[in-house]
């Protein structure tokens, strides 16, 4: 058995290190938080190869005197706090004095400083923790600090990073957040030396927020402020009718600073429960300002959760915020809190002919009907192959009864009742049609007009990757500058959507799925968003003619058992269960 001894200081400032940075994401986040507390106006953050080969953060703040620059790499060195009692009174992003001594230890490091009181500062270069030089340096006041090779001497931290591209994705998703937090500071955010991200300093988080996710939705977005018991909470937050395909876009923030809470999360789920479809997200930033006794920063080494003194008041401030802002105007004597948000039904589609709903599909068979031939999609693993459902009956020959509840078909069989589920069925069938034109010029329509559509950064970053993809697709997209792409070609069966607010959704959904080598999984996933998105929905109307022309597509479908999700398309109930059901003698 090993003798208990001490760590070589090497050894443990890795090991300290680990605890603070993670990833690329990390180094960005405390380089920044520094320069905020330095006072910097201006931001600028440029990365290479998703920050894994370089990380250069450079800043207008006060600067460090080059005596102040070597302490600034040892660790708890800080500026921040003096004795055990600040902790209480914490008003800083950063206090632990571990950022730098920790980025230092894992990376090759150069920190490039001036102070605002001198004429000259100076430049450090640091290798493995250990500084290498310094020389004097006349650059700008502010900081430049430039991470390179970060990992280089832990590869088994290295190896555990994701594609550089999904590091890349947590650094917009991280310096988002930020830019909702300190809305006056300007922030600019390059990769391979492209513009991803550029906020100019704004005056309140609604014209932020139109930087980053539009001015459509930020026009829409409702106001949240509610204060009480030493704590205010302030926002914007997504009415009803308004959602995403993903929870990307809940940024909280506790006295501005980015957090992962639980207790806030859970007041969000309890204001949207029975507002939103199943499977949809509201979009939320939310700031929670408190005194700085009251929440307790210093839990963790990220300083990403937090520990309030009063859980329950701050559950109970957030969700009466939320409730109040998502209510209706003309709720009495609470006008203060209302929202311009006016309920109403939702849009029902427009009843259509069956060649509008199906413009790509052939007409109607006939009696003689060919057998299709095989596709090239293989099945879905792990579910069987199903042909017609039965070698009795086919599903164009079936007697249609009618709708229940404008969702399911209901037709007779010879051997029961058939329940279709309508949206399924047109799903199982668009997948298909469009498997079969990957790639081709047929099934797809150039708009007359060209759609300008606004992507957020992420999103953005991902569709100048995968524009062939998307093409194969049936999307045709073409940068126009920024975050702005021309749709110019879709697919027939979103020909008739709105384009301008759908799209942009569809790729956010999408963006999470990198190139990684398996171009099959984000083929799939892009097959399976554009079927669902054509598809006819639950609750839409069908005249006879369509059921029939929406069942009669079935009889040339390889499977036709469940849709692309996996989910049963159709059901029978026999006249045996029937008959059983109303203990009736056969």
């Amino acid at each position: 058995m090993n003798r208990i001894g001490i760590l070589a200081p090497e050894v443990a400032s890795k090991i300290a290190a680990g605890e603070v940075i993670t990833r690329p994401a990390s180094v960005v986040k405390e380089l920044v938080e520094n320069a905020l507390d330095a006072g910097a106006r201006s931001i600028t953050v440029e990365i290479e190869e998703g920050g894994c080969r370089q990380i250069r953060v450079t800043d207008n703040g006060c600067g460090m005197w080059p005596q102040e620059a070597p302490l600034s790499l040892q660790r708890h060195a800080t500026s921040k706090i003096r004795q055990d009692t600040d902790l209480l009174h914490l008003k800083t992003m950063g206090f632990r004095g571990e950022a730098l001594p920790s980025i230092a230890a894992i990376s090759r490091l150069e920190i490039c400083t001036r102070s605002r009181e001198l004429d000259l500062g100076c430049r450090l270069t640091v290798e493995g923790g250990s500084i290498r030089e310094q020389v004097p340096w006349a650059g700008p006041a502010g900081t430049h600090v430039t991470v390179t090779d970060l990992f280089y001497n832990t590869p088994a931290r290295r190896k555990f990073l994701r594609s550089k591209a999904a590091e890349q994705g947590r650094i917009v998703e991280l310096i988002r957040h930020l830019a909702l937090g300190y809305p006056e500071i300007h922030l600019h955010l390059l990769a391979q030396g492209k513009t991803l991200l550029q906020t100019p300093a704004h005056t309140d988080v609604r014209e932020r927020l139109a930087a980053l996710l539009g001015l459509e939705w930020a026009e829409k977005m409702l106001t949240l402020s509610l204060s009480g018991q030493g704590m205010q909470i302030t926002g914007l937050v997504s009415g009803p009718d308004q959602h995403v395909a993903t929870g990307r876009y809940q940024f909280l923030l506790i006295n501005r600073r980015i957090v992962a809470d639980r207790l806030l999360m859970g007041a969000l789920r309890q204001a949207y429960q029975g507002l939103l479809p199943r499977g949809r997200h509201p979009v939320v930033v939310l700031n929670l300002e408190a005194a700085p006794d009251q929440v307790d920063i210093n839990v963790h080494p990220t300083k990403a959760e937090v520990r309030f003194k009063e859980g329950g008041r701050v559950y109970a401030l957030t969700l009466s915020a939320m409730q109040q802002a998502l209510q209706p105007t003309q709720t009495a004597g609470r006008q203060e809190f209302a929202s311009s948000w006016q309920p109403q039904a939702p849009n029902r589609t427009e009843e259509a002919r069956p060649a509008e709903l199906f413009p790509h599909l052939p007409p109607l068979p006939t009696a003689a009907v060919t057998a299709p031939q095989p596709l090239e999609l293989p099945p879905m693993p792990g579910l069987p192959e199903a042909g017609a459902p039965s070698a009795n009956w086919r599903f164009a020959e079936l007697k249609i009864i009618g709708q229940l509840q404008e969702t399911y078909i209901l037709a007779q069989a010879p051997d029961g009742l058939l329940i279709v589920d309508q949206h399924a069925a047109h799903e199982r069938i668009l997948f298909e049609n469009l498997s079969q034109s990957w790639g081709k010029s047929g099934a797809r329509q150039t708009l007359l007009f060209p759609v300008a559509l606004e992507l957020d950064a992420a999103s953005a970053a991902w569709s100048i990757d995968h524009l062939p993809v998307l093409q194969a697709a049936g999307m045709e997209l073409e940068p126009f500058g920024g975050n702005t792409f021309l749709l110019r070609t879709v697919p027939t069966c979103l020909s008739g959507q709105d384009l301008e607010s759908l799209a942009p959704e569809m790729i956010a959904e999408l963006s999470p799925i990198k190139s990684s080598g398996d171009g099959e999984t984000l083929r799939r996933q892009l097959l399976l968003t554009m079927s669902c998105r054509g598809a006819i929905k639950a609750g839409q109307s069908l005249s006879p003619e369509e059921m029939h022309h929406l069942l009669a597509q079935l009889d040339q479908l390889t499977v036709s058992s469940h849709c692309p999700h996996g989910r049963p398309l159709w059901r029978l109930l026999t006249m045996p269960e029937i008959r059983q059901n109303f203990r009736r003698p056969r």
